[in-house]
């Protein structure tokens, strides 16, 4: 693991969902290790990630030189090879990694994953699935992010009900099951998270909410 104040990610599998991940991390000044069997891949990413090797993760001896052994958080991004996955996650297990997330693209493939020990598995093309079918169904929802299967954080677009009133007043949690962790004003990127309770919500106001992901849909934010 890696002992400076600076966590180091590795990013194994370089198709188009590591490879972005990989390459946002670098550009965001991060430091990554991306690694692929296929050297095109490696290549495509290179320009971005310094540190882009052409190695095989399910060989432990490759991922020791690699500088694996160091890295914080390891990101397992081959869904559709189980057999892949499986030694690499076993692998990074034995390297002593401290948190592993790993991509599935089935239920199947993610109840084998955290069996052999991932402690995340993500299903991208769910999440999407999901995230679109919610904001078509209520287009005030400007954004979601699912954080488990029962919880979820999005923006929203100030309900009509809500405008004028303190937060504290319209008693969300009790009965909503809505928590506001943060607001941020129309056409400002900044997100206020340090407002209070007789904080006043305006017409131009986005709120940052949390809530029971099984009740979004639901939710009246006319």
């Amino acid at each position: 693991m890696s002992e400076s104040n600076t966590n180091l990610f590795v990013v194994v599998g370089l198709g188009n969902f590591g490879a972005s991940i990989a390459k946002t991390i670098a550009a965001a000044g991060g430091d990554v290790i991306a690694i692929d069997r296929n050297m095109i891949l490696v290549q495509d990413v290179a320009e971005l990630v310094p540190n882009a090797i052409c190695g095989d993760a399910r060989d432990i001896e490759q991922l020791k030189e690699a500088g694996v052994q160091d890295a914080d958080v390891a990101i397992v991004s081959m869904a559709s090879h189980l057999e892949d996955s499986v030694e690499t996650i076993l692998n990074l297990k034995e390297l002593g990694v401290g948190h592993i997330i790993a991509k599935a693209n089935s239920d199947r493939i993610r109840y084998v994953l955290e069996r052999i020990g991932a402690d995340q598995v993500i299903q991208p093309e769910n999440e999407m699935g999901q995230r679109v079918a919610i904001s078509i169904m209520n287009p005030k929802i400007s954004d979601i992010f699912q954080m488990a299967d029962d919880y979820a954080i999005m923006e929203i677009k100030a309900p009509e009900l809500w405008i004028n009133h303190e937060i504290k007043q319209l008693n969300l949690r009790e009965l909503y099951g809505v928590n506001v962790i943060g607001i941020r004003k129309n056409k400002e990127r900044k997100v206020n998270i340090n407002f209070k309770g007789d904080t006043v919500i305006q017409a131009d106001d986005f709120l940052v909410i949390a809530a029971d992901a099984n009740k979004i849909a639901s939710l009246n934010l006319d």
